[in-house]
């Protein structure tokens, strides 16, 4: 008796199994990403500190041209005392041009994971809505997937949907 009920249940089994379906999502998020008009205003915020750097850059690279100007022509008989001056400021120059640069792409960067936050958490929250809503059992990346079948489908245009990207 217990045979025939262990040969039943490996008979159905696999009937069992087949009965559960896996539903695929793929989303293109950086197509989401760049459509998404938050994603334009954080990333202008984001360029507008660029810039205001760069500016400021440029002006410390000018100063600096105009102190090795200066350095190049200084007499041949200036004492060695003076030149060994000038050229430690020169090399003092350098390093304080190297340490605003480092110190400006950490706060860009810092400043642009701030700005980016809220609206990858839009994203987020929009494809994790689609999924539920559409009993996917997984939602991924589009761009990483190097093959799909059939049973996989884009949700992007649900998600822009949901997102209000048109």
């Amino acid at each position: 008796m217990f045979k025939k009920i262990l040969v039943a249940l490996a008979l159905a089994l696999p009937f069992i199994a087949g009965a559960q379906t896996i539903k695929i999502g793929l989303v293109d998020a950086q197509s989401l990403l760049q459509d998404l008009p938050s994603y334009k205003t954080a990333s202008a915020s984001v360029e507008a500190k660029a810039k205001k750097y760069d500016e400021e850059y440029q002006k410390l690279v000018k100063e600096a041209q105009a102190k090795l100007d200066e350095f190049q022509a200084l007499p041949a008989d200036t004492p060695d005392a003076v030149k060994e001056r000038r050229a430690q400021e020169l090399q003092t120059f350098d390093q304080k041009i190297s340490e605003f640069q480092q110190m400006a792409q950490q706060d860009l960067q810092k400043a642009q994971n701030e700005a980016l936050a809220p609206v990858y958490q839009e994203i987020q929250s929009a494809i994790q809505a689609i999924g539920k809503e559409g009993g996917y059992t997984i939602i991924q990346e589009k761009g990483a997937v190097l093959y799909f079948g059939s049973p996989a489908e884009d949700i992007t245009p649900q998600v822009k949907t949901r997102l209000g990207i048109k």
